[in-house]
């Protein structure tokens, strides 16, 4: 139902995460999610739950919200 929505989102956690410098598992180590959801999420092929977008953002040092743009 949401499709292009939860692409979006993982679109903006790939981005943000390369922006960092970081791989898929160094930001599951700093995050606390595994790397196979991270992959999973970046490629819009999962649902991505409150709190794990807050964990994501933390361990990227930024607001949740701005991982929620569609821009």
């Amino acid at each position: 139902m949401f499709t292009n929505e939860y692409k979006k989102i993982g679109l903006n956690i790939l981005c943000a995460r390369r922006l960092k410098g970081l791989s898929q598992e160094e930001l599951a180590v700093k995050s606390g999610v595994s790397r196979s959801r991270i992959s999973d999420l970046e490629r819009g092929k999962d649902v991505c739950k409150l709190d794990t977008l807050m964990l994501l953002a933390q361990a990227l040092d930024m607001d949740y919200r701005d991982l929620l743009k569609s821009e």
